[in-house]
């Protein structure tokens, strides 16, 4: 009697996807180079670092061509080609930075269109993963009555798992004094930092930069562009208009101008009193809506969101108007140092502490030494650079923790802000800039 092939589940397929992901992040530890279904030969140097965040599955991933020239940019793995398509990828922006398009079965496709109109190479795994003895539950016998059969969701550990081939990282790895390295690398991009506040403050004021810096920073990895595009559209100057409301509307008043303005009054809560932010909005000065649609909504924590956030910029610039943002937060750094700027900064529940701290060492601080530097304040640079060397450790984020793993550095070695910071510029550096 002939066996019913059910189709997979979902849920298999899934499966499947964690297994190619395993599979991928050893990509660099292939004997042989890979053969996209163009005919490319590309090497992996670095299969890049996974994320978790919407988006690519990789991130930054490093390739070398037959002739010797380096691609870098996202992988997107799925157990088949049309996947791809299936998730609407060719529609999303945010997959045009795919240099890879990595699955078990091509389906038949050589590339894969993206939104930009650009196509990325398909490269199929299941020569590698025969090789390793990854079961992709594509090929050979099919899944009988529904039941597909053992995957693991991850490789065997006899594989190797060799650290990617990257010179800069390698030299680190092998310094006598990382951490000292750390706080050079960690110097090195506060002044850079330092040098772009410097030439917004030079066409913008110091008001202007510090205010798009905080929006910046509000807006995560995942929501910065439609934040500054706030910023934009609400400038500072705009706010700082409010500050002759009476101390009982203007936050109020603050509110109604930027969430107005985002295209999210909608998702505001009943407690934020909608129904009285609208009415205010009404007689404030008209600034044209953004669209939900320019907000990455999905898979934001609650936390995160951008509403949430937004109420926190609303109480931290009230407080900010009458003195103007740059002389508030440089008060607050010349009276009591990090810890009190960092408790200008911090607005629970909207801002908490973690997330202030991530604005005072990458904004605050390095847009304060630029005023300071600009107004030939020698005391208020010198504050910033301290409070900036002695900053505890902030949140692991996704480059931090990828950058212990590459370079092998142990939990002997302190953290501390200024040397994660000096773990981003070396990722962007040996990573991004190659």
């Amino acid at each position: 009697m002939a066996l019913a092939v059910a189709e997979r589940p979902a849920a298999y397929a899934a499966h499947s996807e964690r297994a190619l992901a395993s599979l991928w992040a050893r990509a660099h530890t292939l004997a042989d180079a890979l053969v996209t279904e163009g005919g490319r030969r590309l090497r992996v140097i670095y299969p890049g670092r996974q994320s978790a965040r919407a988006g690519p599955d990789f991130r930054d991933a490093v390739l070398q061509e037959e002739d010797g020239g380096i691609l870098t940019g996202d992988i997107e793995l799925h157990t088949s080609a049309p996947g791809w398509y299936d998730h609407r990828h060719h529609f999303d922006a945010n997959y045009n930075g795919v240099v890879l398009h990595v699955v078990f079965s091509p389906k038949g496709h050589a590339d894969t269109r993206q939104q930009s109109g650009t196509h990325a190479p398909i490269v199929a795994m299941h020569a590698a993963a025969a090789d390793t003895g990854l079961d992709t539950g594509l090929d050979g016998a099919a899944a009988v009555d529904g039941l597909p059969g053992a995957l693991p969701d991850t490789l065997t550990d006899d594989l190797p798992d060799a650290l990617p081939n990257i010179p800069m990282l390698a030299e680190l790895r092998q310094s006598a004094d990382i951490g000292a390295a750390l706080d050079g690398a960690g110097d090195a991009r506060f002044a850079a930092k330092c040098h772009g506040f410097a030439l917004e403050i030079g066409g913008i004021g110091a008001d202007e930069a510090l205010y798009r810096g905080v929006m910046d920073a509000l807006g995560y990895a995942t929501n910065r562009k439609p934040f500054l595009e706030l910023a934009e559209r609400v400038s500072y100057r705009t706010l700082a208009g409010l500050r002759d409301e009476p101390p009982s509307t203007r936050i109020l008043a603050i509110k109604a101008l930027l969430l107005g303005a985002s295209g999210l009054m909608d998702l505001v809560a009943d407690a934020e009193n909608p129904a009285l932010l609208r009415r205010m909005r009404k007689r404030l000065p008209k600034v044209a809506s953004m669209s939900r649609s320019d907000w990455r909504l999905f898979r934001v924590r609650p936390s995160n969101h951008p509403v949430r956030r937004i109420i926190g910029a609303a109480h931290l610039l009230d407080g900010c108007l009458d003195a103007g943002i740059a002389g508030t937060l440089a008060d607050a750094l010349a009276q009591g140092g990090g810890r009190a700027l960092t408790a200008r900064l911090e607005h629970a529940p909207h801002i908490g502490k973690a997330r202030a701290r991530d604005m005072l060492v990458n904004v605050a601080l390095p847009c304060l030494r630029a005023y300071a530097v600009h107004r030939g304040d020698d005391t208020l640079a010198a504050a910033a650079a301290d409070a900036y060397a002695k900053a505890p450790k902030l949140q692991e984020n996704e480059i931090t923790r990828e950058m212990r793993r590459l370079c092998a550095i142990d939990k002997g070695v302190k953290m501390t802000a200024r040397r994660q910071q000096g773990l981003i510029f070396l990722y962007k550096a040996a990573v991004r800039g190659r």
